[in-house]
Order: structure tokens, then C-alpha cells, then sequence
């Protein structure tokens, strides 16, 4: 049976989780990073490599309807502003209790980038995904024929998840360190899921630490970076908080009680 928190949570979190790997944003696709900043985190990334990924993979399979499984199929949602809520709990307050257009920009931004790098290194350095080598390996969401098939390297999601916390690291630095491991936890998500193996993950989060890096130095982002500080600020004067927080701790801690 489903922990009920748990399923709240996955309700909360969730406007339209989506299946398969994370979509392209909608509505913008111009991303910070123009074509020669693009080639050369390409270039840098080099390929996959097989780290003991059979047995930490089959590992994670313990937490299949714990949890953690839960807030996986919740974190598969990236797309902004529904992705924001993931933050919730770190920064204590509801992202999207209101409209937030700066946050949702910057985030729809570092999406379409993080997206664009991991699709030209999936497409170049194809790696089955944990439920293609192991049809009997369960997903979290639904996929289709295509989303089974299509490349595990680098895990999307841990790009965008970890672009995702250093962007919340950067609008409150008083929670940067929280905001981080929110961040990590999103790309470990992808793992859980058995929709990327754990070393694809660890790539994908370095790749997006880059991806951040680099989308700094854009002349148009720190005037946005500020647009969403103050939005965060209000968010957080409101004094609002999330409902999905328990289930977010007991997912974290399932040890602490």
C-alpha cells in the first residue's frame, strides 16, 4: 500500500508529472548559452563510463513504493513553474502560490540548455537505459516505446536538477547548501526511477554545475537573476509552507522516525 503522505506529496508536487525523459520547455527554447559555449561543455564532457552500475542500480531497487519511490515520481516533473515546488521545503515557502515570471524564465532557461547538452551527448554516446537492458526492471512513470529506447547518458534530469540548485544556491545563500542537495536529490531521482544509471546521474550533475557556470556569464542573466531574487523574497515573506514537507522528510530520513 502507498505511505498516504507519501502520496500526498506526489499530488502536491505534481501538476501533470510527466512520462518519459524531461520534456523541452514550453513556449521558450532559447537557453543563456549561445552555439560555441554549447560545443565546448560537449566537448569537455567526453563519455560514458561503467562504474559498477549493474549492482548500484539493482541496489535501488529496495526502494521501489518506499518513500523515496514516491518522491521520484514526483521530482520527474522539471518543467518550470511546477518544477519550482520542488524548492518548497528547502527555502520554506510555496513558489507557486502566486505567478513568479522571473523564476519560471531563468528556470525555463537553464532547462532548455541543460536539455539541449544532454540530448547532442545522448545522441553521440548512446547508452541503454536501466528498464531497456532489464525489461523487468520497473519504472516510476509512464513511458513510452521511444522514452524506453532513447539514451540514459548523461541522466537529463540530474542536469537540470543540479543547474536548477545552483540557481536557488545563488537567488538565497542562506539556504545554498540545502538548495545544492535538493538539486542532487532531483538527479538521484532519475536513478530510482531506473531511468538512468547511478553513473549517468553523477555526470549529469556535474555537467550541470557547468551548464550554470556558463550561463552566468550571458550579459541578460544577472539583470533576470535579480528579477527572480526579489520574486523569492516576496515568496518568502509570505510566510506560506508546503503540506508535502513530512513526506519530503521521511522520504530524506526514512530512519529519523
Amino acid at each position: 500500500m502507498k505511505p498516504a503522505a507519501a502520496v500526498v506529496a506526489a499530488v502536491l508536487l505534481t501538476a501533470a508529472c510527466a512520462g518519459g525523459p524531461p520534456p523541452a520547455p514550453t513556449g521558450l527554447t532559447q537557453g543563456y548559452l549561445p552555439p560555441d559555449r554549447m560545443s565546448a561543455l560537449v566537448a569537455e564532457a567526453g563519455t560514458w563510463r561503467d562504474h559498477g552500475d549493474l549492482a548500484a542500480s539493482e541496489a535501488l531497487r529496495a526502494l521501489e513504493d518506499t518513500d523515496r519511490w514516491w518522491m521520484a515520481i514526483a521530482q520527474a516533473e522539471l518543467r518550470p513553474p511546477e518544477a519550482a515546488q520542488h524548492f518548497d521545503c528547502v527555502l520554506g515557502t510555496r513558489l507557486t502560490a502566486s505567478p513568479r515570471p522571473a523564476l519560471t524564465r531563468i528556470m525555463n532557461r537553464l532547462l532548455a540548455d541543460s536539455a539541449a547538452v544532454a540530448a547532442r551527448l545522448a545522441a553521440s554516446h548512446p547508452r541503454p537505459r536501466p528498464v531497456a537492458a532489464d525489461p523487468s526492471r520497473r519504472a516510476c512513470q509512464r513511458m513510452t516505446d521511444a522514452d524506453r529506447s532513447s539514451g540514459s547518458w548523461p541522466a537529463t534530469g540530474a542536469v537540470v536538477g543540479a543547474a536548477y540548485g545552483e540557481l536557488f544556491a545563488s537567488l538565497a545563500p542562506d539556504r545554498a547548501a540545502a538548495a545544492r542537495a535538493m538539486g542532487r536529490e532531483i538527479g538521484l531521482s532519475r536513478a530510482v526511477c531506473a531511468m538512468n544509471w547511478p553513473s549517468d546521474v553523477e555526470d549529469g550533475l556535474r555537467l550541470g554545475q557547468a551548464v550554470y557556470v556558463h550561463a552566468e556569464t550571458a550579459p541578460e542573466f544577472q539583470p533576470e537573476l535579480e528579477a527572480a531574487r526579489a520574486e523569492l523574497a516576496a515568496a518568502r515573506a509570505e510566510g506560506l509552507t508546503s503540506p508535502a514537507c513530512a513526506a519530503e522528510r521521511r522520504a530524506l530520513r526514512p530512519d529519523a522516525g
